[in-house]
């Protein structure tokens, strides 16, 4: 995630939630239908800005063992801090996501909303991914999607940002994950307003099954 990015964010914090009320409400929203969190759970959201997503799910009453929130941006993860620091079960990092330091095969699941069209060296970070997860761990994206109309307005975006932005389609983003030893469980694609989102599970291969995949078994 580059600098200019974490700057903007730094400056926003305050104001975040209240000017993205309707789009956080819904992205939100329709991650929490597709994911599922069990007690057991050892989770990172890499980029987990304010611990909105934390803070739903533990309305929800859906518990965890541990869950990480990184975010790079100090006074986002300053927000997080303040409501949720009462609760041990959650860890905080202010990393950037390539400098994350966890061991391998530490998370049970990784939850990335939001923010996957801010990295800049998007297969290093699949990379990373597949090296914390567990063997069979799941990996959760929603993000934009550059397909149809939205390819305009992505467009727009860029040409009005100064920041880095790589949004990609569906069918893009499939092909990354399944190049990196991952299994694409289930994926959605769908409109809201004049936003595109893309939604995808995919499960970690381990090398036993690499030896073995396209056998039934691991459809």
């Amino acid at each position: 995630m580059a600098d200019s990015i974490i700057t903007r964010y730094n400056h926003e914090a305050e104001k975040y939630e209240q000017k993205w009320e309707k789009y956080l409400q819904h992205t939100h929203q329709k991650l929490l239908t597709y994911i599922e969190v069990t007690q057991s759970d050892i989770l990172l959201d890499p980029s987990g800005g304010t611990g909105l997503l934390v803070k739903k799910l533990i309305a929800q009453d859906r518990t965890f063992k541990h869950f990480v929130i990184n975010d790079p941006s100090e006074k986002m993860l300053g927000i997080a801090r303040q409501r949720l620091s009462g609760n041990p079960a959650i860890i905080f990092e202010n990393q950037k996501v390539q400098d994350l330091s966890y061991p391998q095969n530490y998370f049970s699941k990784i939850i990335c909303l939001n923010s996957f069209h801010f990295y800049k060296h998007q297969e290093q970070v699949i990379d990373q991914f597949y090296r914390f997860l567990k063997p069979n761990g799941k990996l959760f994206i929603l993000d934009w999607n550059r397909d149809g109309f939205f390819r305009i307005v992505n467009t727009l975006i860029r040409w009005s940002s100064s920041e880095y932005i790589n949004t990609r389609s569906l069918h893009e983003l499939q092909q990354m994950i399944s190049n990196k030893n991952f299994n694409v469980r289930e994926s959605h694609s769908w409109n809201w307003r004049y936003w595109k989102f893309l939604f995808i599970e995919a499960k970690q291969l381990n090398r036993k099954q690499l030896g073995t995949f396209g056998s039934e078994q691991y459809l």
